[in-house]
């Protein structure tokens, strides 16, 4: 896998930063579902271009809505809120890294329960086997603190180092330690979510 961070080593702070979440859905099983997602490209903390697909809620179309949406986009790097949107729609960040030749890294909160992931695949999709190779495929996670006074952030990173994709989370982890390209595109997938599904609680 080649890997970026000789060629962003000085230009962090300038780094053209795609943000992605998904937004909600109704809890109706019975109904095929889409979810939104949402990219938001920042640029020294202002916000360039913000984008929205749909992806199939528990599907296996994210890696391509992603890759569309990033389409004609000129970026550098891309953060995903975790690699599983819309329910279990997950994105392999090692193709998506392959695909984009940019660093791809995917951010929690906590530290992921990948025996749990890997049970309710197993309960839930006959196709388990394939969704699990991609959470194993995201690579080995990292932890640090964006910010001394809040809690570990936990990421995988495609494409780039570990060392790149610190300083990347740090540089924009200003308000909180959630980078600000995740957080912009979460609040905006929450609010466009109301407006495609009014009757959501």
């Amino acid at each position: 896998m080649l890997t970026y961070q000789g060629r962003y080593r000085n230009i962090t702070r300038n780094l053209r930063i795609i943000g992605v979440d998904d937004g909600a859905f109704p809890a109706d099983k019975r109904l095929k579902q889409d979810a939104l997602l949402v990219s938001v490209l920042f640029q020294n903390l202002h916000v360039r271009v913000l984008r929205v697909g749909l992806i199939q809620v528990d599907g296996r179309d994210a890696n391509r809505v992603l890759a569309s949406l990033l389409r004609t986009v000129r970026f550098d790097v891309v953060m995903l809120s975790g690699i599983s949107f819309g329910g279990f729609n997950l994105i392999d960040i090692d193709e998506l890294a392959r695909v984009t030749c940019r660093p791809i890294i995917a951010i929690a909160g906590e530290r992921p329960d990948n025996a749990a992931v890997r049970k309710a695949l197993q309960t839930h999709f006959r196709d388990w086997k394939e969704r699990w190779r991609m959470v194993r495929s995201a690579g080995e996670l990292h932890s640090f603190k964006p910010l001394p006074e809040e809690p570990r952030m936990f990421f995988e990173v495609r494409g780039g180092s570990p060392s790149f994709a610190r300083r990347a989370i740090a540089s924009t982890a200003v308000i909180s330690r959630l980078p600000e390209p995740i957080r912009v595109a979460r609040i905006l997938a929450r609010e466009l979510s109301h407006l495609a599904y009014p009757n959501l609680s």
